[in-house]
């Protein structure tokens, strides 16, 4: 599921245990804090604004999957983390978090 530099992956709900049982993989979840402790399937919470600070946590997983509420702010967060780490295989939760 390697994608190249110039796409990202889009995985759905139905596709996402897969990838997390087969991958060393993490959900990237770029939700606001309170979001994501009301309602989350899993992964790390590193809201948008604090991307930057968190890369260092993402890089002990091979694949990233990025994720937020409906699909629309993980996309371009998904494209950034990809810039900063283009070694990385960046899927994106298209449906988002539901």
């Amino acid at each position: 599921m390697k994608t190249n530099s110039s796409e990202i992956k889009e995985i759905s709900q139905n596709e996402l245990q897969e990838v997390l049982d087969n991958q060393n993989a993490v959900i990237v979840d770029v939700r606001e804090r309170s979001e994501f402790n009301d309602f989350n399937i899993g992964g790390i919470s590193v809201p948008a604004h604090l991307l930057n600070e968190h890369l260092k946590d993402l890089t002990e997983f091979d694949t990233l999957i990025v994720a937020c509420s409906n699909g629309a702010r993980s996309y371009i967060l998904a494209r950034v983390i990809q810039k900063k780490l283009p070694e990385k295989n960046i899927l994106h939760l298209g449906e988002g978090v539901f």
